[in-house]
């Protein structure tokens, strides 16, 4: 029984040893989540691997026009040759079919084959195609890193807003407990009444209430962070910075000030290049009317044996080579030619109508995240002068309750506007670094490739 329990707490330790492991507590700001994004999101990742796709795309495409070498080895058993044939006038026995077996039973041949293309418009205008594809991949790599960016921000700033209005609820919390405990012993002593005793339970109660829910939201809020940020549900995530430091730094970085250019836009970058590989298809297209040349060397070498003995150096092998150039001239297709070249026009007067659309999109995009953000701003000063004077308010009715100038009503009164000007505060506070957050996207200048 004794081994049977060592046991047991043998591999209790080492389950908790190994579940202590898979644990991880990640200490970030703002700043240090973003960078640590970077490298771990999995759309990050995703994104990363479509340049290294386009890599290779790339050498596909240049192989293409480089030479390209084959080699083959063909062995034949002729387990029964075929028969043949022949009038026997041919070997002087007229009136007899004579029967013949040609060839040897085995057979072996071995080829070296090489081609290099000479001419092709359609390698050449490949080759531009593949390069720009390339430069497409980095500038979405570079737009997808800007939407993790705004993700991992804004996932930031939802559980730095749900642990302030989880504080203010526990602090209310604290202070209310305390005044209903204080009212129930002056009931007690005669010196209060019922009413007073109940009105303080019941927000009690509403507060519990509300805390539940918050500490919910807050669980929902670090699983979305961690999820962006490409850590486990196991691992523990503790936030650096508050919402006060980060509206202020936010307020002071003048965004409203910075020109806004659409040519800049990651977006309109984005859109550009596929323009360009729309305008390369066109071409592509085009080059189908042009003749292709080739070059093609062929080495040969072959054994015919009846006697399986292909490695004795004394058989011989019959070598043959061939060289020759072959070119391709299009002559007549019945219009598919010209119809395909019609349809890659037309895709790319199509994405002309996306180029102009996408133009007053971000304009309209810009007047609205600025006038937003302004918005923002100007709503949160006011409640943030809104929430000093409820917090002011709520204060001095608590001192009065207990001095017995003021009732219960007036706690409840002036406790619920504290909590709204509380929530109404961390609200707009979220507001404006997320109206920040999405003005500072418009405003980011791509990478030029």
């Amino acid at each position: 029984m004794k081994i049977f329990n060592k046991i047991i707490l043998a591999l209790m330790f080492l389950f908790t040893v190994e579940y202590a492991a898979a644990q991880n507590t990640y200490q970030f700001s703002l700043q240090e989540a973003i960078d640590y994004a970077m490298e771990n999101n999995y759309d990050v990742i995703y994104s990363e691997k479509n340049i290294e796709a386009a890599k290779q795309q790339m050498r596909e495409a240049t192989a293409i026009g480089l030479p390209q070498i084959d080699g083959s080895i063909d062995y034949t058993d002729n387990i029964a040759r075929p028969t043949s044939l022949i009038p026997g006038d041919f070997i002087g026995q007229p009136g007899e079919d004579i029967e013949l077996k040609f060839g040897t039973k085995y057979n072996a041949n071995a080829g070296l084959y090489a081609s290099q293309l000479l001419f092709s418009g359609k390698y050449i205008v490949g080759l531009q195609t593949a390069k720009i594809f390339m430069e497409k991949a980095n500038v979405d790599f570079f737009k997808d890193k800007v939407a993790v960016k705004q993700q991992v921000a804004n996932a930031y700033y939802n559980v730095l807003s749900a642990e302030e209005a989880l504080w203010v609820i526990d602090t209310t919390l604290s202070v209310t407990r305390k005044l209903a405990e204080e009212t129930r012993l002056t009931y007690e002593v005669g010196f209060a009444e019922d009413i007073d005793v109940d009105q303080l339970e019941l927000l009690v109660a509403d507060l519990e209430a509300s805390k539940v829910y918050l500490e919910n939201q807050l669980g929902i809020s670090r699983a979305f962070l961690k999820f962006y940020l490409g850590l486990g549900d196991q691992d523990t995530v503790i936030l650096e910075d508050n919402i006060t430091e980060l509206v202020d730094a936010r307020q002071n970085t003048a965004i409203v000030n910075r020109p806004f250019d659409y040519y800049d836009n990651v977006d309109y970058v984005s859109l550009s290049k596929q323009k360009e590989i729309s305008y390369m298809q066109v071409k592509l297209e085009k080059t189908n009317y042009l003749p292709s040349l080739n070059a093609t060397i062929n080495l040969m070498t072959n054994a015919q044996r009846n006697e399986w003995d292909f490695f004795d150096s004394s058989g011989k092998w019959y070598t043959s080579s061939a060289f020759g150039v072959s070119l391709q001239v299009p002559i007549w297709s019945s219009g598919q030619r010209n119809a395909k070249v019609k349809q890659a026009q037309i895709a790319y007067e199509q994405v002309n109508v996306l180029e102009d659309q996408l133009v007053t999109t971000l304009k309209l995009q810009y007047q609205t995240a600025r006038n937003e953000y302004l918005n923002a701003y100007t709503v949160y000063e006011n409640k943030e002068k809104a929430r000093k004077v409820a917090e002011k308010i709520f204060n001095t009715t608590s001192i009065k309750f207990t001095e017995g100038m003021a009732s219960s009503l007036d706690i409840l009164n002036t406790q619920n506007q504290f909590l709204t000007a509380e929530q109404d505060y961390i609200n707009s506070a979220l507001s404006l670094l997320k109206a920040g957050e999405e003005l500072e996207r418009l405003l980011t200048k791509s990478i030029k490739p």
